[in-house]
């Protein structure tokens, strides 16, 4: 029995000690790989594709780690030519690659305060705010339009390689020349309110009674021929009845 748990204390000790050992391989190999790529590249803030797979933005914290054999590599950022480029990494080493951006065109980023406008760049929409979009070099007319607001209007210079950067505060219409605001309620008219006519109708009742009760006193048989109506009043105790027949 004391045998079995010492050889069960042993196996314990070495799968823990196995364990160790293999990480310390797997943590080297973050820290820095032996097998991989190295780039330099100049400017910096360019998106890094290998194999059609973002990997990162220059510039690198170290080398990159990748298999053994063919890649393809992709070096991007707005204003400039991207580099495509195919290589090899060999077993056990780092490839070096040195990339040179050549810059072609100017950049527009543009922002609208809190809300999403329409952006137009020598008349032609672009898209929604806020926008990252290249331009060519040279003198360029910005628009920028939102419905119930006044647009805005601005000229830029673009240079290759260079970023505008621009925030845009657009000001609402006023509420009488704006068909987007919500306009009040109009006012209740006199004549529309439900008083106006609930008092009418209480006048209109007493001018009758006092109309038509002294008639109909003075009035008792009553006998239309020719219309052919006939009213029969007759007074009881605190009571008149009126009864009409067609």
């Amino acid at each position: 029995m004391r045998i079995r748990v010492l050889s069960l204390l042993a196996l314990l000790v070495a799968l823990v000690f196995d364990a160790g050992q293999m990480r310390l391989p797997r943590a080297q190999a973050e820290g820095a790989a032996s097998t991989g790529l190295t780039l330099r590249c100049n400017p910096g803030q360019a998106d890094i594709f290998v194999d059609g797979e973002k990997v990162g933005q220059t510039p690198l914290s170290g080398p990159l780690a990748l298999s053994a054999g063919e890649h393809t590599i992709r070096v991007s950022r707005p204003g400039y030519t991207p580099f495509i480029d195919v290589f090899r990494v060999k077993s056990g080493s780092l490839t070096p690659l040195e990339v040179e951006l050549i810059p072609i065109s100017g950049v527009l980023r543009l922002t609208v305060e809190n809300k999403a406008a329409h952006v137009y760049v020598d008349d032609k929409y672009i898209g929604d705010s806020p926008v990252e979009s290249e331009l060519t070099t040279g003198a360029h007319q910005i628009r920028v339009e939102l419905a119930g607001h006044t647009p805005e209007s601005f000229s830029v210079n673009a240079v290759a390689g260079q970023v505008i950067e621009r925030t845009v505060s657009l000001q609402e219409l006023p509420a009488d020349q704006n068909p987007y605001a919500r306009k009040p309620a109009p006012p209740v008219k006199w004549y529309q309110k439900w008083w106006v006519w609930t008092a009418a109708a209480a006048g209109v009742a007493v001018v009758a009674t006092a109309i038509i009760v002294p008639v109909v006193l003075s009035n008792r048989d009553l006998c239309d021929g020719k219309l052919d109506v006939c009213r029969d009043v007759r007074t009881t105790t605190g009571a008149l009845q009126l009864q009409l027949r067609f």
